[in-house]
């Protein structure tokens, strides 16, 4: 499995596991542990998780998989499974669900109808896994960026910018391999395996 290379941005809010135990934060002044952010913040995350119904198990493995994202790839958490990166946002999909969603949204994280209708215009959204299902990640500035880190292979895409844009995607040397159709298109099925980059527009 080939690695990618990150630089992170901030980290974001950490919780030790299904204790809760607020964890100082990994850099930035984006979190103050002299007056409680971090901690405001962790039980923020917990409690939009618990109004969603999440289990404590469910809350705890959420939280693991924002610490790892945010370990390898930077970011800021933002909410209980959605981290700000540059440019974007990445969601991540609760344990036990399918395809991403925003928590306590009333969409159902196993119905491919959730994936299909989560893009907002203006958008590119890419997705970890095939049929949309797996992280979401949401660009829309025109700059390059750079694909979430373990994005290796499978995958798919929605290109939701404004009628006719065309996103185009790089290899590792920012070479142009592939232009998409003009919005609004989309592919089920592509492949992140060549691709390190998109230019959304």
């Amino acid at each position: 499995m080939r690695l990618r290379t990150h630089i992170a941005i901030t980290a974001g809010a950490a919780l030790l596991g299904a204790a809760g135990i607020a964890a100082p934060a990994l850099a930035s002044g984006t979190a103050d542990t002299t007056n409680g952010t971090v901690a405001n913040g962790a039980a923020a995350f917990r409690s939009e998780a618990a109004r969603d119904g999440l289990s404590a198990q469910q809350i705890s493995g959420l939280q693991k998989r924002v610490d790892s994202f945010l370990a390898t790839s930077g970011g800021t958490q933002i909410a209980a499974n959605k981290i700000a990166v540059k440019g974007g946002s990445v969601t991540l999909t609760v344990p036990g669900e399918k395809y991403a969603r925003a928590l306590n949204s009333g969409l159902d994280g196993n119905s491919p109808a959730t994936a299909l209708g989560n893009c907002p215009y203006y958008d590119f959204c890419g997705y970890k896994g095939a049929n949309y299902s797996g992280s979401q990640w949401n660009v829309a500035s025109c700059s390059l960026h750079e694909i979430p880190d373990g994005w290796n292979s499978g995958g798919s895409w929605i290109n939701n910018q404004s009628s006719g844009t065309r996103a185009r995607m790089y290899n590792k040397s920012k070479a142009l391999i592939y232009t998409t159709p003009g919005a609004y298109s989309f592919d089920p099925s592509g492949d992140w395996g060549p691709v390190w980059y998109v230019r959304p527009c």
